[in-house]
């Protein structure tokens, strides 16, 4: 039988196992480490991107007067539509030499009137409509007429008769010969375009690659309206270029984006701020912080700065540009001689070079660049003394009356060829008043009153200046005096109506027949002629011509200097 004492063996092992259970519960536990299973890079969480790595910002002082560019004539404007809009030419990157754009080829007559220009074939603009050669001739139509429905009563187009010398049914010389040259477009078939002129005209191609002549969505003027190119156009603007606009809040910026059906090649980066920054220091800091990407107009005392700078880069364009004093003849005195070669000889240009800019400029003494053909190096300019100035003052006040103020429109904002516009015009307003004339500056909203203003005659006297657009010296002289607008020559009554002067007719006569020569010694020979004609007649006193500084992060490539635009498609952030 069993006993119910344990036994002492049973007892011992009993003990034992009890005390193991006590110092397992009096011991830290072990921990356990299982090492990370590896995992492959395509399994690894992709970081979000910055976005503004996605973004080129870039800083100017003015926004956009409007994003069509038929209808400006500002640089602020034209930079953001070089972006978006194409040409049938365009310019090779840094130059003025012409390649194809959406015309792939061109063919011209004998008796050179008649261009006939193959398209190419799959562009479509921004809002999906085809680009073919009904599009082209619509807008060639619109650009024309000014009866056209959408050639808008209060849009002046003005780039149209600066280049193309006058719009539909405008008067007839003594030969019954239209002042434009432009006849007709015609649509061959849906990819062939005829382009009918009245007399040769040597630059056609170069003004064909000019930003104001790249095409507009005919569907998207139509929608838009009057509002097409503005902030409240639906859509704001549609052309075919790389770009397409995105967002436009009003002197704040323009945000564009890459167009993913653009013909051509993809550009740099996937979007590009046009930024508005009006003062030249706080835009210069924004770029020294980090802050923005780029930005052009800049303070002559920067320049130093920005060489020394880590992390900033300076650019320099090449001199396609002169900036100038201009008289309105259709205003006593300034329609006599004695009075302008007064001004003329009271200016010291050299003096303004020296006081206002950073060793990137030089005097001018021609209303063109010396680099370009055409100049004639034989002008001698007026030398600055005021004792001279005086004598001539006296000469025109002898048969003239000068106003008791001066209307002097001096620029708002700084433009690439007068980086400090307040300053130049006190100094000109002092070298006036040192020879008795009493200048009154007047300088208001540069897009919405300056421009239209001095346009439209209603200044005595205004600084202005021009940026060559195609590498052709009609796109300088011609602009100027071939009566394209009243700025030399006009006034406007108090009804508003502008009333301008014929131009200068020989110098008018001698400019258009210059661009109707092939041969290009010829009309180099023209040119020379018309700005030794200019010298003499003083219709503007020509001050300087200047390298306009562009400044970038260091980061930042691909950027090409050009002496006609500023084209940020291949820039890349580094």
């Amino acid at each position: 039988m069993f006993s119910h004492n344990l036994s002492r063996l049973s007892l011992v092992l009993l003990v034992a196992i009890a005390l193991l259970g006590v110092a397992a519960c009096q011991e830290e536990p072990t921990e356990v480490v299982i090492p990370p299973t590896p995992m492959s890079a395509e399994a690894l969480p992709t970081p979000e991107p910055d976005p503004m790595d996605l973004r080129l910002v870039f800083a100017h002082p003015e926004d956009a007067t409007k994003l069509d560019p038929s209808d400006v004539t500002d640089g602020e404007s034209l930079l953001v539509t070089w972006h978006l809009y194409d040409g049938l030419t365009r310019y090779k990157r840094g130059t003025t030499e012409i390649e194809p754009a959406l015309a792939e080829s061109w063919e011209v007559s004998e008796d050179a009137l008649e261009w006939t220009f193959k398209l190419r074939d799959g562009v479509k603009f921004h809002d999906g409509t085809d680009f073919n050669a009904d599009a082209v001739v619509w807008n060639f139509e619109r650009w024309f007429d000014k009866d056209n429905e959408y050639h808008f009563a209060d849009w002046d187009f003005a780039y149209w008769p600066y280049m193309f010398q006058g719009f539909k049914g405008e008067d007839e010389d003594e030969d019954g010969e239209p002042d434009s040259f432009f006849v007709s477009a015609e649509a061959v078939d849906p990819l062939t375009v005829k382009l009918t002129l009245s007399r040769p005209n040597a630059p056609l191609l170069q003004t064909l690659a000019m930003g104001n002549f790249g095409f507009s969505s005919p569907a998207a003027v139509q929608a838009a309206g009057a509002s097409y190119g503005t902030p409240d156009g639906d859509p704001i603007a549609a052309g075919t270029g790389p770009y397409k606009v995105v967002e436009w809040m009003p002197s704040e910026y323009v945000l564009v984006e890459q167009f993913e059906d653009y013909w051509g090649e993809a550009p740099g980066m996937p979007e590009i701020e046009f930024r508005v920054i009006p003062d030249n220091t706080t835009r210069y800091l924004s770029l020294a912080k980090g802050e923005i990407d780029g930005m052009n107009q800049v303070n002559p005392e920067d320049i130093e700065s920005a060489r020394m700078e880590q992390g900033v880069e300076v650019v320099m364009e090449p001199a396609n540009n002169v900036g100038y004093l201009g008289f309105n003849q259709a205003h006593a005195p300034w329609n006599n001689l004695a009075c302008r070669l007064a001004v003329a000889h009271a200016l010291d240009k050299a003096g303004i070079v020296e006081a206002l800019y950073a060793g990137d400029a030089e005097p001018a003494k021609e209303m063109m660049p010396p680099k370009l053909w055409g100049y004639d190096d034989t002008v001698t300019d007026w030398p600055y003394d005021p004792e001279v100035a005086v004598d001539y003052l006296n000469q025109c006040l002898e048969v003239e009356t000068m106003p008791e103020e001066v209307v002097f429109y001096v620029p708002p904002v700084a433009r690439f060829y007068f980086p400090k516009p307040k300053e130049l015009g006190e100094f000109v307003q002092a070298s006036l008043a040192a020879i008795g004339i009493n200048a009154r500056i007047e300088s208001p909203d540069w897009g919405s009153v300056w421009l239209p203003s001095v346009r439209e005659g209603k200044a005595d006297i205004f600084l202005l200046g021009w940026g060559g657009d195609n590498g052709d010296p009609d796109n300088f002289l011609c602009q100027f005096f071939c009566g394209g607008d009243a700025s030399f020559n006009g006034e406007t009554d108090l009804e508003g109506n502008v009333t301008s002067l014929p131009p200068i007719a020989d110098l008018d006569t001698l400019l258009r027949e210059a661009a109707t020569l092939s041969d290009q010694a010829e009309r180099a020979a023209k040119y020379e002629e018309a700005n030794q004609m200019i010298h003499e007649l003083v219709p503007a006193v020509p001050l300087v011509h200047r390298s306009p500084p562009l400044l970038f992060r260091s980061e930042v490539v691909g950027y090409t200097a050009s002496p006609i635009q500023q084209i940020l498609t291949g820039v890349t952030k580094e």
